[in-house]
């Protein structure tokens, strides 16, 4: 117990200041499910995790929004949100914005379409569970950058594979 939390047990137990109190029953358990004998308390922990995680999701998908273009203008300049540094003396929006961004990135992956945004190599795109992306060498492989150049144009006007 740590935290966020740590203020909730206290006040269930009865715990004041530096007094100790038994507690009747772990705060796992009264974090559990109602389904499974718990009484259904939040982890918080993860709640906030999640909330920060449809910040950093929100921010992506829309580029023109301010927190956007004020987090772009400070840690990532030069590039894209989604391969921006911590950097050093990172402001605490942008640390757990950051740190959420890990959580986001475990649960999705690209839908093609034409494929010029994203790298073969780089990017989790493929349709298998295990990881999303190309697991062979990047070495054997040279001038494949980007999905669209698996793809040639036919006549202008379609794609079809190589």
């Amino acid at each position: 117990m740590q935290g966020v939390e740590l203020p909730n047990e206290e006040f269930l137990v009865g715990q004041k200041e530096r007094e100790r109190k038994l507690a009747w029953i772990s705060w796992e358990k009264l974090c559990a499910p109602k389904a499974e004998g718990g009484i259904g308390f939040r982890d918080l922990k993860a709640f906030n995790l999640a909330i920060l995680a449809k910040q950093w999701w929100r921010m992506q998908q829309n580029p023109n929004s301010l927190v956007h273009r004020v987090l772009k203008a400070k840690y990532f300049p030069n590039g894209v949100a989604c391969e921006a540094e911590l950097g050093s003396r990172p402001s605490y929006a942008w640390r757990s914005m950051w740190t959420a961004k890990k959580v986001v990135d475990r649960g999705s992956r690209w839908c093609i379409g034409n494929g010029e945004g994203v790298r073969i190599w780089k990017d989790r795109w493929l349709p298998s569970l295990a990881s999303f992306k190309i697991t062979s060498p990047v070495g054997i492989h040279t001038g494949l950058e980007m999905v669209s150049s698996c793809w040639m144009r036919i006549g202008g006007v379609g794609m079809q594979r190589k």
